[in-house]
């Protein structure tokens, strides 16, 4: 990819995200000031659990049709792949998860707490693993205008739906944002559906040499995927078990205002996604500029984070939900090494690390499940907070540590811009004469 393509296609990721920025704050103040923090914190657990279950069940599957994809494989194969040993998979063992749950785990807070909406896993859990498996497919592919717009119905169909539906219905305001949840699924996944069909022949195929190949891939990232959800998405669980669904929708708003610096990350990675998957010449100089960019202004946006989260909490979530600020920026250092980790990630994979990522992410998610435990008694959500950046940096010191070793780029060539990096970025954006 040369230089002034991928930096196009980041400036219209940079816009896509802050479109989705924009969409997803206006769906998060109004869940949260329509639901308040025990309802919230309902919600965001069963936003939490089909990326955990869909970890469990289909977890390298995505990371191996994604590199499928970049490879050129045909789509229909993967789309096969897809349904048989991704949403078929879920589906069975949210069945049965969910019947397990309501036979033998009446007792436990969180089964009383989430009562018969459990049960809306059965539909959430298959729809999150197809629209996940198709955003990546699209991106893989190099699609980056048509994942940027399937980005875009992610976050405006949920707030237009929710709108709709809690006008009709304003006494169940849950229920409107439960259904307006599911929708959203259904939504992205339709439209993917019909504009892959654009692209490529996605009638449903079987190839055996194909399956063996991507499954072994998939085995091998398995764990990975299942360990990075467990990362970062048990917290919401632990913190439901021990301290309740208020204190999971205070949070959830800390995770809310800290995940929204994402945006940053994002718009690096998804023009450089098939690029990083099929390494190639060039890809030692390109990962550390990506890396480069990206470290310095998630710095910067950290930092203004840190001095205005306070004032934008209470601002778009209202005063009951202040009690999340200590949690935002206990939360700021790990998002800060995520996106390194985000980059890392993609390159590794492409370097066929998938293994290796595992343990990686293995380790971080047990460190975050003690520390989490050990601290929540201490400091509540704050301690929770901190439990994931420590977890978090962790890792991606690991995985900076193995891509210097693997590539020969020394670590001080991968963390902040230099100044022939602002000189190139000024050449390739000024108009041309």
């Amino acid at each position: 990819m040369k230089r002034s393509q991928f930096l196009r296609h980041m400036l219209q990721s940079v816009g896509t995200s802050l479109a989705m920025l924009v969409l997803r704050l206006a769906r998060n103040i109004l869940l949260a000031r329509i639901l308040g923090p025990a309802d919230r914190g309902l919600f965001a657990m069963l936003n939490a659990l089909p990326e955990l279950i869909g970890g469990i069940t289909s977890g390298g599957l995505n990371t191996a049709v994604g590199y499928q994809a970049a490879q050129q494989h045909a789509m229909g194969v993967l789309l096969t792949q897809m349904l048989l040993y991704g949403c078929l998979a879920s589906g069975v063992a949210t069945l049965i998860g969910v019947g397990l749950l309501e036979s033998f785990g009446q007792h436990l807070e969180v089964t009383q707490q989430l009562g018969l909406f459990a049960w809306l896993l059965l539909l959430a859990v298959p729809l999150f693993v197809m629209k996940n498996g198709l955003l990546t497919l699209h991106n893989a592919d190099g699609r980056v205008g048509v994942y940027n717009s399937l980005r875009l119905v992610e976050s405006l169909g949920p707030l237009l739906l929710f709108l709709g539906l809690f006008w009709m219905w304003e006494e169940h305001a849950l229920g409107a944002a439960l259904i307006s949840w599911l929708g959203g699924f259904t939504l992205v996944v339709l439209v993917g559906l019909v504009l892959l069909a654009r692209f490529h022949d996605i009638r449903l195929r079987w190839d055996r040499s194909l399956q063996g190949e991507l499954l072994r891939f998939g085995g091998k990232s398995h764990l990975d995927v299942l360990f990075q959800q467990v990362l970062m998405r048990s917290d919401y669980i632990i913190i439901g078990l021990m301290i309740g669904s208020q204190a999971v929708g205070f949070y959830a708003m800390a995770s809310a205002a800290a995940e929204l610096l994402f945006i940053v990350p994002e718009a690096v990675t998804t023009p450089l996604m098939k690029r990083l998957l099929q390494q190639g010449e060039g890809i030692d100089q390109l990962t550390p500029l990506a890396l480069r960019l990206t470290g310095t202004v998630m710095l910067l946006a950290c930092l203004v984070m840190a001095l205005i989260g306070e004032w934008l909490i209470v601002l778009l979530f209202g005063k009951a939900y202040e009690p999340a600020y200590p949690a935002l920026l206990a939360l700021l250092p790990g998002m800060f090494s995520l996106c390194y980790a985000t980059i890392l990630h993609m390159d590794l994979l492409g370097k066929r690390r998938p293994g290796t990522l595992s343990l990686f992410s293995g380790c971080a998610a047990g460190l975050n499940l003690v520390l989490t435990v050990a601290l929540i008694p201490l400091w509540g959500i704050v301690g929770a907070a901190i439990a994931s950046s420590i977890a978090y940096t962790a890792m991606t010191l690991a995985m900076l540590v193995l891509y210097c070793r693997i590539s020969g780029v020394g670590i001080g060539h991968t963390l902040l811009v230099f100044p022939s990096d602002l000189r190139m970025l000024h050449a390739q954006l000024r108009p041309a004469t």
